[in-house]
C-alpha cells in the first residue's frame, strides 16, 4: 500500500502509518500540484489537511486512489462528489478538536473584552495608561452563539458556566429540537440575535448558504460596541465590510482565527483596524487534538485499505 500525506502530520503517526505502508510524508507537496499529481500516480491513499484542494482534477490523477484522509473535521478543501463519483472512501475526525476550538473562542473573546491587544502594545512600549485601558466584564453580558455544532454548544456550556446569557441560532436546526431543549439553549432569527448580544461568536461551515452570513447589513444589526469573534471559516463574514464597521466604531473589536484567503494579502485592512486581534487558523490545533486527529486518521485509512489496524491512542 502506498500513502501520500501532503500536509503537516504528527512524526507519531508517520511512524504508526509507516508500520504496516509505504509511505510518502511531504508536509509541503501541497504547494507544488505538479509534484503532488506525480506523487499520486501510484497511490492507494492520501491524508490531508486544509491546504490541499481534493477536486474532481486532482482525483482523475490518482487512478489507484482509495481512500483519502482528512486530519480535521473540516471539509471546505474536499469535494465529496468526486470522491463519491470514484468510490473513494472519506476519513475524517469530526469533533475532534472541538474542545480546543472551544477554549480558544472564549480566549479571544476575554481578550476583545478586556481590550489585551492595546494593552499588549502599551506595555511594549512602556505606557502604562491604565485608565485608558479599561475593558469589560463577561459575565453578564449576552453572548450570541451563530452554529450549534460540536464547537458551538460546547462554547455555549462554557459561556454559560461563565455567568453569561446565551443566545443561538442555527440555518438548519428547529426550535424545538430535543437536544437543544436539554442543553438549556432557544434558538432565534440570526436578526433578533444580532440586536440583543454584546458578542457574537460564529460556529457554521462553510457553505453557499452561509458566505458572507455576516455581511454589511447584519452588521448594521449588532448593538453598538458589540465583539465579534470567528474561529470557524472565513468567508462566514463579509471582510470589507467588517472592516469598515471597525473603522466607523459600530462595532467595538474583533478577533479572527481564519480568513477568507489564507494567509490574507498584504497589505491587510483589518490588520490596521483599531481593536482587532488576527491569529493564523490555530484554534484546534493544541497539542492534545492533533495527536488525536493524526492517530485517529491514520487508523481509519489503514482500516479502509485493509491493512494493520492501528490502536486508537488515547486522548481528548
Amino acid at each position: 500500500m502506498r500513502v501520500v500525506v501532503s500536509e503537516w502530520m504528527s512524526e507519531e503517526a508517520v511512524d504508526r502509518l509507516g508500520q504496516a505502508a509505504d509511505v510518502r510524508y511531504a508536509p509541503d507537496l501541497w504547494s507544488d500540484p505538479g509534484g503532488l499529481v506525480a506523487a499520486l500516480a501510484g497511490a492507494h491513499a492520501l491524508i490531508v489537511r486544509n491546504q490541499t484542494q481534493v477536486d474532481l482534477s486532482l482525483v482523475a490523477a490518482a487512478p489507484g486512489l482509495r481512500v483519502l484522509g482528512r486530519l480535521g473535521s473540516g471539509l471546505d478543501n474536499v469535494d465529496r462528489r468526486a470522491l463519491t463519483s470514484r468510490r473513494i472512501q472519506l476519513v475524517h475526525a469530526p469533533g475532534v478538536n472541538a474542545v480546543a476550538t472551544a477554549e480558544f473562542t472564549l480566549m479571544l473573546a476575554l481578550a476583545l473584552a478586556r481590550r489585551l491587544p492595546a494593552a499588549a502594545r502599551a506595555a511594549a512600549v512602556g505606557a502604562w495608561t491604565r485608565t485608558e485601558l479599561i475593558g469589560h466584564d463577561l459575565a453578564g453580558a449576552a453572548i450570541g452563539i451563530l452554529g450549534l455544532g460540536h464547537v458551538g454548544s460546547l462554547v455555549a456550556r462554557r459561556a454559560r458556566a461563565m455567568g453569561m446569557e446565551v443566545l443561538a441560532a442555527h440555518p438548519r436546526r428547529r426550535e424545538d429540537d430535543p437536544e437543544l431543549r436539554e442543553a438549556g439553549l432557544r434558538l432565534m432569527p440570526l436578526d433578533s440575535m444580532l440586536r440583543a448580544v454584546d458578542l457574537i461568536s460564529l460556529h457554521l461551515p462553510l457553505e453557499p448558504a452561509t458566505r458572507h452570513i455576516l455581511g454589511r447589513r447584519e452588521l448594521a444589526l449588532m448593538k453598538p460596541g458589540a465583539f465579534l469573534v470567528n474561529t470557524a471559516r472565513g468567508g462566514l463574514v463579509d471582510e470589507d465590510a467588517l472592516a469598515e464597521a471597525l473603522a466607523d466604531g459600530w462595532i467595538a473589536g474583533a478577533a479572527l482565527d481564519v480568513r477568507e484567503v489564507e494567509p490574507p494579502p498584504l497589505p491587510d485592512p483589518l490588520a490596521a483596524a483599531p481593536n482587532v486581534l488576527l491569529t493564523p487558523h490555530i484554534a484546534g490545533l493544541s497539542a492534545e487534538s492533533q495527536r488525536t486527529a493524526c492517530l485517529r486518521v491514520v487508523e481509519g485509512v489503514l482500516e479502509a485499505l485493509g491493512g494493520d489496524r492501528v490502536p486508537q491512542m488515547a486522548g481528548r
